[in-house]
């Protein structure tokens, strides 16, 4: 494979117990120097920096970036920042700082990547979910059923950031946009809907990471059935879904100029049907959006109908 230049871009907070094996995963990809791996420790108050500063002496291509706490989504965004204006990268991948990566990980998203290099394209995989222990549980992150577009990516992340791998061309219009990161209840599920709308999505069924599941998951995919129910019920209680609706409602202020018509007549119908009852039963009936599987859809139709999805 030719030469190429990747950074992965890791945002640590408090993660002694697990950050040792996921930078030594990433240290271990074929050909790894090609990378360049940028840990940014945000605020931990445990022995995260003694610990990224320990594997940085052992490995030269660990750059630490030592701030104060201001939160997930601003430190990647911070370090997406850095790395694109200091460092000009050909690929930019994001990683989490709890799980493990296959060894091909890079080199097989890079394979990818490198076949679109003419418009923004982001690349992502599904993950097999494993315990705290890396013991698989026999689950994986969704896998891809039908075609990703903007209908889909609106109302789904179907590619978790830590399987997030962006070109030069993506990444470059994701730092030169004006956002209000405040305003951004997940990065990922921004990214991908920038990556729907401005170029394409390549998404590989084939697992390339190890997706740890242990008591600090926010929002989990489960390690069984009933574990997934219980996850669905959480984000509802956490209004997951109005969450989603209102950082879609101020993605349209940001990229409004990118939407095609089609995408913008589906936005505004999104969010002026959500008031009564019969235009939310008429919405859903005629809705472009959808996910991955018709069961998802019917239950996103029913969240909206009965005003989940409300802002």
């Amino acid at each position: 494979m030719q030469n190429y230049r990747i950074g992965v871009l890791l945002s640590a907070y408090n993660g002694e117990k697990y950050i040792t094996q996921q930078i030594e995963s990433i240290m271990k990809q074929k050909d790894s120097s090609h990378i360049t791996l940028l840990v940014r420790n945000d605020g931990s108050t445990d022995n995260t920096l003694n610990i990224i500063q320990r594997l940085a002496e052992k490995y030269s291509n660990i750059v630490i970036i030592d701030g104060k706490n201001i939160g997930l989504i601003r430190s990647f965004f911070s370090l997406l920042k850095i790395a694109v204006s200091k460092y000009d990268f050909d690929f930019y991948s994001f990683s989490d700082q709890d799980d493990y990566w296959k060894n091909d990980k890079l080199e097989n998203a890079v394979s990818y990547l490198k076949q679109e290099e003419e418009v923004p394209v982001l690349y992502g995989c599904t993950s097999i979910i494993v315990d705290n222990k890396l013991k698989p549980t026999g689950f994986k992150t969704q896998l891809q059923e039908r075609n990703i577009t903007f209908f889909n990516s609106a109302i789904q992340n179907i590619i978790p950031g830590h399987n997030q791998v962006l070109n030069k061309k993506l990444a470059t219009i994701l730092v030169n946009q004006p956002t209000d990161y405040s305003k951004i209840y997940s990065q990922d599920l921004w990214i991908i809907n920038v990556a729907a709308i401005v170029g394409k999505i390549i998404f590989d069924n084939t697992p390339h990471t190890l997706y740890r599941m242990h008591g600090n998951n926010e929002l989990g995919y489960g390690t069984s059935k009933s574990d997934r129910i219980i996850a669905h019920l959480k984000r509802l209680n956490k209004k997951e879904p109005k969450k989603i609706a209102t950082q879609l409602y101020y993605f349209y202020e940001c990229y409004e100029q990118f939407l095609t018509i089609e995408q913008k007549k589906e936005l505004i119908s999104f969010f002026r049907n959500q008031k009564k009852f019969t235009k939310r039963l008429k919405y859903i009936n005629k809705t472009r959006l959808y996910r991955q599987n018709s069961k998802e859809t019917i239950l996103f139709k029913i969240l909206y109908l009965f005003k989940q999805y409300n802002i």
